[in-house]
């Protein structure tokens, strides 16, 4: 009886201790970061709402994004500072981001 006892015993541990690197593979699959995701393209002829218009210029490197206006169902019309840290104002396309006009504020 006690052999059996201290069979099942080793059989447990060393199912343990092949099953212990293996968990840690599957753990350290899982701990890779995510990279982060592109702004989602959006339905053929769909505007963009504000906070995508938001989002896609954060993306090309404005800050201090404000005064987003829509003027029209096709543009925006954006005050934000470019990566230099310059005021501008910027006339956005609502369907394709493209900035169609981008002056000095």
């Amino acid at each position: 009886m006690k052999t059996r006892n201290l069979k099942i015993a080793a059989l447990t541990l060393a199912t343990g201790l092949i099953a212990l690197p293996l968990g840690g593979f599957a753990l350290a699959q899982n701990a890779t970061p995510a990279t982060p995701a592109a702004t989602p393209a959006l339905p053929q002829g769909q505007p963009m709402g504000m906070t995508q218009v938001i989002d896609h210029l954060s993306a090309k490197g404005y800050t201090e994004i404000r005064e987003v206006e829509r003027k029209s169902d096709k543009l925006f019309e954006v005050k934000a500072r470019d990566s230099q840290g310059i005021r501008r104002e910027l006339l956005v396309d609502a369907r394709s981001g493209e900035i169609l006009k981008d002056e000095r504020d």
